[in-house]
């Protein structure tokens, strides 16, 4: 999209769910790979409890973040394809779309390799790939195919979850993402990204190789459900604010009744060491209805769009957004210009940079775009798509 004709419902909800990621990949950002799968064996637990504030920090990742805006971004991704592409008889954009995808498989690369292990660009541009041949169909059965494909992941993911309570406990771990995961595995790794650059960069290269072996096999079907749905639910006007406010009703309700469910099920699991299954698998239920959660968080944004006006220029610039998170968080944690803050901070403190960097990116968001057309990275990515140097300046538009 150009800088006329957008729809600011879309930079809207783009702009809280880049920023939302954020939340969830701080703790990546900050901690080796295997924090993110079992928070409470992070070091500042007591027999694998978090205390206090970062008792409460975790549960705020993990109820209200988690799975969450990434959905978002994934519906939102497939609305792009279908923004830039067109239908699939327009060839040429099919043609600048497919070059597109491949810059961004480019960026995805340097940024896995270069900076962070936790890329999600390389995902979306080879999921693309595929959702581009989906762009012809109608709203409907975009509806259907997303639908049925994202229906039944929750179904197999909270099947699991109400087994759980039978199951043998190992097994129930497993499934849960903590049963290889130490307190002492986690400080090992750590104390490899703190020996140096070089050893940071070796470390960052394995957890990418895995992070991107599962993205390439195992989320990539649920990656391309959701841009599937997403682009669905572009046709038939939910981005718009078009569909009639019983629906919109219904989504919010169904969603924050999930979230109801996944707050208490995080909660009651934070209380005591993860192994016991306090809520009775009820948390992977609650996991499980990340979709419903993240489009009753849009619906909110698009029946509400005075009071996140402010999320629209971040939502402009989202890229630039995602990419400057990471040299932000890079910087202070492990890249050797920075204060190497690696495995020092906690949840509760996390939040404290989580909401600095927000600051900083909204207010640098609204300023940039006074003065250009798009962020910086934007303009890098459709210059390279279009094959020619574009104006950033908005004076000389």
């Amino acid at each position: 999209m150009g800088t006329v004709n957008r729809i600011s419902n879309l930079d809207a909800v783009r702009g809280v769910a880049v920023l939302g990621i954020l939340v969830v990949n701080a703790l990546a950002y900050s901690w080796p790979m295997d924090a993110m799968l079992a928070m409470q064996k992070l070091p500042m637990a007591v027999d694998g409890v978090l205390q206090g504030n970062d008792r409460i920090g975790a549960w705020a990742i993990e109820a209200l973040f988690a799975d969450k805006f990434r959905t978002l971004f994934c519906l939102l991704f497939g609305v792009s394809i279908y923004l830039v592409g067109g239908e699939r008889n327009d060839r040429e954009r099919g043609k600048k779309l497919l070059r597109r995808l491949g810059w961004l498989a480019v960026f995805g690369l340097i940024h896995g390799l270069a900076f962070w292990f936790g890329d999600i660009l390389m995902l979306y541009a080879w999921t693309g790939l595929f959702v581009m041949l989906m762009r012809g169909l109608s709203g409907k059965m975009l509806l259907i195919v997303g639908g049925s494909i994202t229906a039944a992941l929750i179904f197999l993911q909270a099947s699991l979850g109400l087994l759980m309570p039978v199951m043998p406990p190992e097994i129930a771990a497993a499934f849960e993402g903590h049963a290889e995961v130490t307190t002492a595995g986690i400080l090992a790794d750590v104390v490899k990204v703190q020996s140096g650059y070089g050893a940071a960069m070796l470390a960052n290269l394995v957890s990418w190789a895995i992070v991107q072996g599962m993205s390439l096999t195992i989320m990539a079907p649920a990656v391309f459900a959701l841009m599937v749905l997403g682009m669905g639910l572009f046709k038939v006007g939910f981005f718009h604010g078009q569909l009639s406010n019983k629906i919109y009703a219904a989504i919010i309700a169904v969603g924050l009744s999930a979230l109801a469910l996944k707050g208490w099920a995080a909660w009651v699991e934070g209380g005591v060491a993860p192994e016991l299954l306090p809520s009775r698998g009820m948390n992977m239920v609650g996991s499980s209805l990340a979709v419903p959660i993240s489009l009753a968080y849009a619906a909110i944004i698009i029946k509400l769009p005075a009071l996140f006006a402010w999320a629209r220029p971040v939502g402009q610039m989202a890229f630039t957004t995602y990419l400057t998170q990471t040299l932000i968080m890079t910087t202070l944690f492990y890249m050797p210009w920075g204060p190497k803050l690696y495995g020092q901070m906690g949840p509760a403190a996390l939040w404290g940079v989580i909401a600095s960097v927000w600051v900083v990116q909204i207010l640098f968001a609204h300023l940039w775009l006074k003065a250009y057309r798009w962020g910086p990275f934007e303009w890098v990515w459709r210059s390279l798509t279009e094959g020619r140097k574009l104006s950033l300046s908005r004076a000389a538009a």
